[in-house]
């Protein structure tokens, strides 16, 4: 029996009017100039329905082929209701959660045998290689999910799910899923409707998404039968990257049945959410996050001068945004994994300000980064030091250890951290080097002065940190002066 609808249902949390309820998918889109974001705590999740709606969007509505389409559509103010009803009405049926011929992103005759926790489909909770991040879960206690929450789930797991070992339906191991290790760029504007177009990238082909084509069966997945080219956005942005079956218990689902899914075909489909960097062996890869350091750190990887390249939403969204002068913010949602094991689920948020990609805008924040990340190893070879001054150069290792204890740099980059966001405020307008210059030093005082207050107060650390005083001192001369010296 057909059951839960994602087209009619609520299930798709946003704020509106101050507060947060969930919507349908239909309401999101038709009423996406009244709500102001969609608002989740999950990174992956909100990802996750963004792609899903403008994957909609991109079959739904007249092509937006360029520019001049893109701003006709803002300064509409809404999408056109009568082409997504006539679209959404046609593919009515394949938005089913629960269909004994189509359920939506799963496979309706996939065994049931040995079946999973559903919170296997998301990384945040504790399942099989997930280790316990946010969540104590255990695979015997697996609470019920609402159908709603099923549903974002299983989004989340077809763009998130990492490669590995499967060993199911006559295959033993499966890729990543297109989000499995980039990080995404999502332009966010003052409501739904603004993000949805600035991230609406002009596509020569957007691909046929899932829901358009004849149903996937066990034996369309089975031994890898079935391989798909990953390339364009309502395709990749809806992968079916696994085999998935909720299982019904009548008022949520606490198993799922699980094997492989559409084996992607790599052909150079850059996806438009993903930046690229070139890395030390000439190659360009997806931008990352990482768990040792804020993504800001890695900004200047994708700029053009670095052989890097902005992801396409971000280009396309400002110049739009600029344009009509609009409000938006850079969010930057993802995971970072270790082979198939997730290690840390996150979201940075940024200040997009005018002018943000000007030559100018570029070339200061190179030159501001640069400046960060020079201070930051000569900060680490005034760890070193006091290091060396308190164990001597006996072993390598544990004066690695003791060096890596000291707060020196986790205090300096958590400062700046803080204050990166100001910089980019004021990339486009006067004296924003000077102003980073500062906080970059100001970060390195603050830092050593709580280093100092760590130690202690025994005479042999008392010359360890005279000796580390005096590197920080020739260390940071060049850079300020005689104010660099520190206090």
């Amino acid at each position: 029996m057909a059951k839960f609808n994602l087209l009619e249902e609520p299930w798709i949390p946003v704020r509106e009017g101050g507060r947060v309820r969930e919507v349908s998918l239909w309401e999101a889109l038709v009423r996406a100039p009244a709500i102001e974001r969609i608002e989740t705590p999950s990174p992956l999740e909100e990802a996750a329905l963004h792609r899903l709606l403008l994957a909609v969007l991109y079959r739904a509505l007249p092509p937006v082929g360029g520019f001049w389409d893109a701003l006709d559509l803002l300064e509409r103010g809404e999408f056109d209701s009568k082409a997504l009803e006539g679209y959404l009405s046609r593919f009515h049926d394949r938005f089913y959660l629960f269909h004994e011929e189509a359920p939506f992103l799963q496979i309706p005759d996939l065994p049931t045998k040995d079946p999973l926790p559903w919170a296997k489909l998301l990384p945040e909770m504790a399942s099989g290689n997930n280790p316990t991040l946010f969540d104590h879960t255990t695979e015997a206690n697996v609470p019920l999910a609402a159908y709603a929450q099923a549903a974002r789930a299983l989004l989340v797991h077809q763009a998130y799910a990492p490669g590995g070992l499967l060993k199911r339906l006559g295959v033993t191991s499966a890729k990543d899923a297109p989000l499995a290790r980039p990080a995404a760029f999502l332009v966010v504007g003052e409501n739904l409707f603004q993000t949805l177009v600035l991230n609406l990238v002009p596509q020569k082909d957007p691909g046929v998404p899932v829901w358009e084509l004849p149903p996937l069966r066990t034996q369309d997945v089975a031994g890898h039968a079935t391989k798909w080219p990953l390339q364009g956005a309502a395709r990749v942005y809806a992968w079916p990257s696994r085999g998935v079956l909720l299982l019904d218990e009548g008022s949520g689902v606490r198993a799922i049945a699980y094997g492989p899914g559409v084996e992607p075909l790599e052909v150079g489909f850059r996806d438009p959410m993903v930046a690229h960097r070139l890395d030390a062996k000439g190659q360009v890869s997806p931008l990352r996050l990482s768990v040792e350091k804020s993504f800001w750190r890695d900004f200047s990887a994708m700029l053009p001068a670095a052989g890097g390249s902005f992801p396409a939403t971000l280009a396309h969204a400002l110049r739009l945004a600029e344009e009509l002068g609009l409000r938006r913010e850079l969010r930057v949602p993802g995971q970072v994994s270790d082979q198939a094991k997730v290690l840390d689920v996150r979201r940075e948020v940024y200040p997009l300000p005018q002018g943000f990609l000007s030559p100018v805008a570029e070339e200061l924040l190179q030159k501001g980064l640069e400046l960060a990340e020079e201070v930051g190893r000569a900060l680490s070879g005034v760890a070193r030091r006091v290091a060396q001054g308190l164990l001597g150069d006996k072993d390598p290792e544990e004066l690695r250890r003791f060096q890596d204890s000291l707060p020196l740099l986790r205090l300096y980059w958590a400062e700046l951290d803080g204050r990166f966001p100001q910089f980019l405020e004021k990339l486009a307008g006067p004296g924003a080097m000077d102003f980073w210059r500062e906080e970059v030093r100001r970060a390195a005082l603050r830092a050593w002065e709580e280093t100092r207050a760590f130690l202690g107060t025994e005479g042999r650390h008392l010359k360890a940190l005279a000796e580390g005083e005096r590197v920080m001192g020739s260390a940071l001369a060049p850079t300020w002066g005689k104010e660099g010296k520190t206090p």
